[in-house]
């Protein structure tokens, strides 16, 4: 076999370990500045370690909203919660690592919420 294989082989393995090395760093401190929260008119949901990026969905409307448990998430106990406007085919946005507790309430409360402008 030419060497010419061997050291492609070896470049490669050190390309995918250090991409790896990489996005297990750029997770580990990206994450924890991932955040939400509900309020009474809306859910705003922010991500983004360089690039900030804010969503502010009104609660009134949102159209759909899942709850996605993969096997790794139902073996931690945590569930993602899918959010889907009205007027789109595609999720709005989608909060990962909530416990699954919580995205089941959060869930009920935005299916339960009233408009509180109609009282007026």
């Amino acid at each position: 076999m030419p060497t010419g294989y061997h050291d492609s082989f070896y470049w490669i393995l050190l390309a995918i370990a250090i991409l790896g090395l990489w996005d297990f760093i750029y997770h580990f401190i990206a994450d924890p500045k991932k955040g939400y929260a509900l309020r009474e008119h809306d859910l705003h949901f922010q991500t983004g370690l360089i690039f900030r990026k804010h969503i502010s969905q009104p609660i009134l409307r949102i159209q759909h909203i899942e709850i996605k448990r993969g096997p790794i998430e139902r073996k931690a106990g945590l569930a993602t919660l899918q959010v889907f406007s009205a007027g789109g085919a595609h999720h709005t946005f989608y909060i990962p690592g909530l416990e699954h507790e919580t995205a089941i309430k959060l869930r009920s409360f935005i299916l339960d919420h009233t408009d509180l402008t109609l009282d007026e």
